[in-house]
């Protein structure tokens, strides 16, 4: 019997862990979730991937900003530094990698890129964070190449939303491949590190196909 692959599960205290654990499980893989607990957490060896899940922010000092005070969402310092060590093992193994939302917008930071904390205050055209349930499609995105190109073809389709913080400047390890109508980056990958990463939370929309195969991203790699 062919043993399934162990994906670490990267989650707050606060997140759900269990629509990821879920989509993990139909992707064929054996999810184990990893909470903060005040103590760096090494990458446990049988791990075969990683998911950087949705949750609280990464806190701005990481691409050198102060808490912008107009904005209500929490950060999350200890989270950073268990997903730090995380993302340093996983690139020193060469394990694939998926972001999600918070994750997304982590693994860009990590490389060096920067946020903008607060999408509405600078009238991005799309809305971002609507009063709706999470699996609202919210927005139309276009993908234009690469492993999520060829995931979602060339059509705009439509994605959830939850997120009030998006990228500034994108990481020059990392291209672009998913865009929204306003020209934010909605997802991007890097071959050379095997990562995968979008603003939307698939594990919401997992009853689609396209979405339900982000979930097996070590095939992938």
């Amino acid at each position: 019997m062919t043993s399934r692959p162990l994906i670490i599960v990267s989650v707050g205290a606060a997140t759900d862990p269990l629509p990821y654990v879920r989509a993990v499980e139909t992707a064929g893989g054996e999810a184990l979730t990893m909470v903060p607990n005040g103590e760096i957490q090494a990458l446990p060896e049988q791990a075969a991937g990683v998911i950087f899940c949705g949750g609280a922010a990464v806190h701005p000092a990481r691409f050198g900003q102060a808490l912008d005070p107009s904005i209500r969402k929490a950060v999350d310092e200890d989270r950073d530094a268990m997903e730090w060590a995380l993302m340093d093992g996983a690139l020193q193994r060469s394990l694939p990698i998926l972001g999600i939302c918070r994750g997304f917008q982590m693994i860009n930071v990590y490389f060096g890129g920067t946020l903008t904390q607060n999408l509405a205050a600078e009238h991005w055209k799309d809305n971002h964070r609507p009063d709706a349930p999470r699996n609202h499609l919210a927005h139309p995105v276009v993908a234009g190449g690469g492993t999520l190109g060829r995931a979602f073809g060339e059509a705009p389709f439509m994605v959830n939303s939850i997120h009030r913080q998006g990228i500034k400047t994108l990481a020059p390890e990392l291209t672009a491949t998913v865009k929204s109508e306003d020209g934010l980056v909605e997802g991007y990958e890097s071959a050379d590190h095997n990562i995968l990463a979008v603003q939307w939370h698939p594990e919401e929309l997992s009853h689609q196909p396209a979405q339900q195969a982000l979930f097996s991203f070590w095939e992938n790699f």
